[in-house]
């Protein structure tokens, strides 16, 4: 009684194990759906035609399923592309090779024009990006990053740990600025004209596509740098709310300049991300191949018999 009871209750566990519990669900799955599938046709063809033709059409499918993962950068996904630290400057930029460093106060003029303030924690992004497309700014190879960009807020993040890490800044101690964002390299970003009908826009998309990506399969070296300041220290009173954080002008400006790490045997190629998903696609096309390849000798087989029973 001991005994059935410890049984019990080791299955008791099971059941209620999240990994034991997904485990028995796919295995199941597998049995039903697969093993459901070539009985059904190992009773049209036989034991070892059904096999084959079964395990050809799974192959396929997870062939298929694999060329998705790819594209789209889902599914058994690999590791994803990080940042890397190259230098962090601070207010010098002749110490690096890696091209121009900006101030904040420099790149906001050229994008606003003379009275641009700075402080304002809210201005217009739109506008922003709109200025710095028109304009001939002198910012050589780098292109500016509003903080609504994507890109430049994962990249935010990885700043923030490498100047905590690097003990450049303690935590609460400086601000990201809100012009000091920048980019080099890398796969020029798609330009879509929003006064342009639905048609042009796809036709655009279409464009960009072959030219910078069917036309040149290789990814170049891409930097990002992220600046930051200093704030003013200021003391907080019992009963009421922090003060807003404000940026000290005469602090030092530090520049945190990183490379994008893809990851991967073949970064310039394809990322570590879809290398997974892709090396998974290969080897199930290959299953693919050899089955069907021995499907069609069969087949080739078949009729010769065939055909010389006729005859």
């Amino acid at each position: 009684m001991q005994v059935l009871a410890t049984q019990l209750a080791i299955i008791d566990g099971i059941g209620f194990d999240p990994f034991f519990r997904g485990l028995l669900s796919v295995l199941v799955s597998i049995v039903v759906l697969v093993g459901g599938t070539y009985l059904l046709i190992a009773t049209n063809t036989g034991a070892r035609s059904g096999m084959m033709i079964a395990c050809a059409g799974l192959f396929g499918w997870m062939f298929l399923m694999g060329a998705i993962w790819t594209v789209y950068g889902i599914g058994w996904r690999g590791q994803p592309p990080t940042w890397e630290l190259v230098e962090i400057n601070v207010d010098d930029a002749d110490d690096t090779d890696d091209g121009l460093l900006f101030s904040e106060v420099e790149v906001a003029q050229q994008l606003f024009g003379a009275d641009v303030s700075v402080d304002d924690p809210d201005p217009d992004l739109a506008q922003a990006l709109a200025l710095e497309r028109s304009r001939e700014m002198d910012l050589g190879d780098w292109r500016y990053l509003t903080p609504a960009d994507s890109v430049r807020g994962e990249a935010q993040a990885s700043a923030d740990t490498f100047l905590l890490e690097e003990g450049v800044f303690g935590a609460g101690e400086y601000l990201p600025l809100q012009f000091g964002g920048f980019t080099a390299g890398g796969k020029p970003p798609l330009e879509i004209d929003a006064d342009a009908g639905l048609i042009s826009q796809q036709l655009s998309r279409v464009g960009h596509f072959f030219n910078e990506t069917f036309l040149n399969p290789t990814h170049p070296q891409e930097l990002m740098i992220i600046q930051a300041q200093e704030i003013i220290a200021k003391p907080t009173f019992p009963g009421q709310a922090p003060p807003v954080a404000e940026v000290n002008p005469e602090a030092p400006l530090v520049s945190v300049i990183m490379e994008r790490d893809r990851g991967g045997p073949f970064p310039s190629v394809i990322s570590g991300l879809r290398f997974t998903p892709f090396m998974f696609t290969v080897a199930n096309g290959l299953l693919f191949a050899v089955f069907a390849w021995a499907l069609h000798n069969r087949d080739r087989r078949q009729d010769a018999v065939l055909a010389g029973a006729a005859a």
